[in-house]
């Protein structure tokens, strides 16, 4: 069985992503990602108070999300759920409050918020769930997480895992730069503190491991190709261009569209097909909503001239 290939609707935040699912599907992908946001598939009321604790499954975020998954079943798009979402806890910050964090308090309204949407992929069988650390400060120098920071660390996300397991719900940490777990080495090392039990899988966003310096791409996937889970097929933009002015932690800060950064991404998808990998691989493109379903077809076009990927399409 090939790779899934699939489009995240995070970069189509003009449109609705409901709407989106047909369009996409007819382009060719059978996979779609979707990061809720307030209003859209999550609670307008937010979490302040119990509310949304006391009742998870009603009302018109309950009814967008069977709609979601309906229009996912007609048009036979496995989907995934990126949890990573912005001002969903806090209207005033951008970032949850980290898994590492010592204050459990506060951590567990991020623990409460990744259970739902176990729930909600519980759903759908074949749904997959992706996740952050969360926002870490360090120093420029800094040697990442201490021993004690990393039991935690592992602490939690043992207990989701146990979780989503008991649900048929896979899920996937995604490292990234600024965050507890910041690249595909610190994701090796904290898996050393994980029982052998556990089946935690990586997330590897192609953007985050250029940033990280993790060099070249497909012999630290192949290295990882047992929790490899998902791959965030992101392009990045070349050095040089002006940065843009982003909270950390802002997911795929330095996404390019498709075919116009500096990835070969047929290396990529070479290096996935040849390894068997059979899980989604989501085209990723943050920061260009206002071009429409256009940078989608456009990533399409770029993509089918890589054999792996079109095989995928074929075969799909």
């Amino acid at each position: 069985m090939p790779m899934t290939p699939g489009y995240h609707t995070g970069g189509l935040l003009l449109h609705d992503p409901i709407s989106a699912i047909e369009p996409l599907a007819s382009m060719g992908y059978r996979c779609v990602t979707v990061r809720p946001r307030r209003g859209i598939l999550s609670w307008e009321q937010g979490p302040a108070g119990d509310w949304w604790l006391r009742n998870p499954t009603i009302g018109t975020e309950a009814d967008s999300w069977d709609r979601f998954l309906d229009e996912a079943r007609l048009h036979r798009c496995q989907v995934v759920i990126d949890t990573e979402s912005p001002f969903v806890l806090d209207r005033e910050k951008a970032a949850m409050p980290s898994l590492a964090d010592p204050d459990e308090d506060l951590v567990q309204a991020t623990i409460d918020w990744c259970e739902h949407w176990i729930r909600m992929a519980e759903r759908r069988p074949g749904t997959m769930l992706t996740l952050g650390s969360g926002v870490w400060p360090r120093d420029e120098f800094s040697p990442g997480l201490s021993e004690s920071d990393l039991e935690r660390l592992a602490a939690r996300l043992e207990s989701l895992v146990s979780y989503a397991e008991k649900r048929g719900v896979p899920i996937a940490l995604r490292p990234a730069t600024g965050q507890a777990i910041s690249s595909v080495a610190e994701f090796e090392r904290m898996c050393q503190w994980l029982s052998p039990s556990v089946d935690l899988g990586l997330a590897a966003d192609l953007g985050e491991m250029v940033s990280a310096g993790e060099m070249p791409l497909g012999a630290r996937l192949q290295r990882n190709a047992e929790r490899l889970k998902l791959v965030y097929l992101c392009d990045h933009r070349w050095p040089g261009q002006p940065p843009r002015d982003l909270p950390l932690g802002t997911v795929g800060r330095d996404d390019a569209p498709i075919g116009t950064g500096e990835l070969t991404l047929r290396r990529v998808t070479e290096t996935l097909g040849k390894m068997g990998f059979t899980g989604p691989v989501i085209a990723r493109v943050e920061g260009h909503c206002e071009q429409g379903l256009r940078i989608p077809r456009l990533g399409m076009q770029h993509l089918l001239h890589c054999r792996w990927w079109r095989q995928a399409c074929e075969r799909a």
